[in-house]
């Protein structure tokens, strides 16, 4: 007679199974949390990118006119038919700069549905330049529509000489 051979026993254990779900479970929470967070940050940038391009737009069309047409500037009636603006409210976080004496505006702008407001604003130098301040606001995390408070805002100052 032969001896006998212990059996071999083959398979898997109960914690190598709950070992092994821990870890595709933390790998598809990371991978999920990576894909919400760069979403949200895409998103953000490129609200910023149109805030941006907004106000590049204004200050351009408004320097477009002249030394002598500055002050009569309505982006309303000059841009109304390219893009959603009209002379709206002023929210909270719509600041005019300091040492302007000139402002037009507040105007709320709407493109892709999303919400800006500009403030506009220029004076005399004594160098015989006008200077355009341009001021585009957004809510990064707008909340009702009834109280509106803008925490971001990109700002835009070019010249106009005589």
């Amino acid at each position: 007679m032969g001896a006998k051979r212990p059996k071999s026993r083959t398979g898997i254990t109960l914690i190598e199974v709950m070992a092994a779900i821990v870890i595709i479970t933390i790998a598809v929470l990371g991978a999920s949390g990576y894909r919400y967070y760069s979403t949200l940050d895409a998103r953000k940038a490129a609200v910023q990118s149109t805030a941006a391009r907004v106000a590049l737009l204004l200050s351009e069309n408004w320097r477009g006119l002249g030394y002598d047409r500055v002050d009569t500037y309505d982006p309303s009636s000059y841009l109304g038919s390219d893009i959603d603006i009209k002379i709206g409210y002023s929210p909270v976080g719509l600041d005019y700069p300091s040492g302007f004496d000139n402002y037009l505006g507040p105007y709320e702008i709407v493109v892709n549905n999303a919400h800006y407001w500009a403030a506009l604003s220029w004076r005399q130098d004594a160098a015989g330049l006008r200077t355009l301040n341009t001021v585009v606001a957004w809510a990064q995390r707008p909340a009702s529509s009834d109280s509106i408070t803008l925490d971001k805002t990109f700002k835009l100052t070019t010249f106009v000489s005589d």
